[in-house]
């Protein structure tokens, strides 16, 4: 059900994950709400302290939605693996729904007192700023420079932001949650599995990973050489 989805949305250009985009529906939300509140404060007005009300049940409806397509983009593109990062977005983005919930019951009674709101607003922008960053970390990374028009690198770099750089960095022996691979081709083994460099060394290990390493059996051999091609730049 979910491979059909991301293939319909391949056959009409979109490749890429489709959690982002709607993500910056509550974070905007949320971010909103806090400017508004503290509108609220500095000029004493009540409209803006309600239309900050008013972001927070937008972001309380929108967040599960975001949530849901985050799930979808975790299993096509990392085969569902738990991985540490993936375990504090999902942390993040559970705790981000009670403290909007939170937020929302406080901001409707007149009793509580407006420290308290402007507390859990602050607590839901601080989450969100972190669920953006460690999102932007995951599907974007950082991103070599490339020289010329070569087709093969760029698609190689597509494909080590979106699928390899949440676990591995590119530039770098240092490990992230897999191992650098840095000057990989260079190197007589695999950094774990021993294997042999190699390209078909690489494919295999794609669709039949060593050790905690998630499958990617969707990887067609175009793309293993463009992942190749890449990490050959290193």
């Amino acid at each position: 059900m979910i491979n059909s989805i991301y293939k319909a949305l391949d056959s009409i250009g979109y490749n890429h994950p489709i959690h982002p985009p709607v993500t910056h529906i509550p974070v905007g939300l949320v971010i909103g709400a806090f400017i508004f509140i503290v509108a609220s404060l500095i000029f004493n007005r009540e409209s803006f302290a309600q239309t900050a009300r008013h972001c927070i049940v937008l972001a309380f409806f929108f967040t599960p939605v975001a949530i849901f397509l985050g799930l979808m983009d975790w299993q096509h593109f990392y085969g569902g693996a738990l991985l540490v990062p993936i375990q504090i977005k999902l942390f993040l983005a559970v705790s981000l729904i009670f403290l909007l919930l939170i937020a929302l019951r406080a901001s409707t009674k007149r009793k509580v007192a407006f420290g308290r709101i402007l507390a859990v607003y602050g607590l839901c922008l601080c989450v969100v700023v972190a669920l953006g960053f460690l999102g932007g970390e995951l599907v974007y990374g950082t991103k070599k420079p490339l020289n010329g028009p070569d087709s093969s690198l760029v698609q190689g770099v597509k494909i080590f932001n979106e699928r390899c750089q949440m676990c591995h960095y590119s530039d770098s022996l240092e490990i992230k949650i897999g191992p650098g691979l840095k000057g990989l081709f260079q190197r007589s083994q695999m950094p774990i599995s021993k294997q042999p460099v190699s390209a078909e060394a690489i494919s295999n290990q794609l669709k039949t990973p060593f050790e905690k390493m998630p499958a990617f059996p969707d990887f067609t051999e175009d793309q293993t050489q463009s992942l190749v091609a890449y990490l050959k730049t290193f």
